[in-house]
């Protein structure tokens, strides 16, 4: 009974500190939101967190760069109305981020908004965005 409630405990300590560690967000500048228009390359649909990998230009730029960019658990899209067929490789979209700290073409997905006007995800408008400006 002791060697069982030993290892309860340990793993219950030890065990935390991995799963906290995983769901952090130290990459992302969680202080800045960039929107990132463009096209759709890939959409990968899958656990632990879904990828949107898109050709865009980032605020307002003229540059088109690849970005990929992580969002939440399949579950959680499905939650905001994201299913696997929502996107489609060359669908127009914009897309709010926390970008990475280190300055790479990536970060973490803040909203989306599909080729159908609509936003999924945090409201732009919360943001002090006008949702209008920001159809794709």
């Amino acid at each position: 009974m002791r060697k069982l409630l030993l290892m309860i405990v340990t793993i219950t300590v030890f065990g935390s500190g991995i799963v906290s560690a995983h769901h952090s967000n130290a990459i992302f500048d969680l202080e800045k939101l960039v929107l990132l228009r463009g096209t759709v390359i890939s959409f990968t649909n899958l656990n632990p967190h879904a990828w949107i990998s898109v050709n865009a230009s980032a605020d307002g730029g003229s540059e088109i760069a690849r970005w990929d960019v992580e969002s939440t658990a399949p579950q959680m899209l499905a939650a905001m109305g994201i299913s696997p067929q929502t996107l489609s490789a060359g669908d127009s979209v914009t897309i709010g981020i926390r970008p990475m700290h280190d300055g790479r073409n990536g970060g973490s997905m803040v909203f989306l908004i599909t080729p159908d006007g609509i936003p999924h995800g945090a409201d732009p408008a919360a943001l002090g965005l006008d949702l209008e400006n920001l159809k794709p």
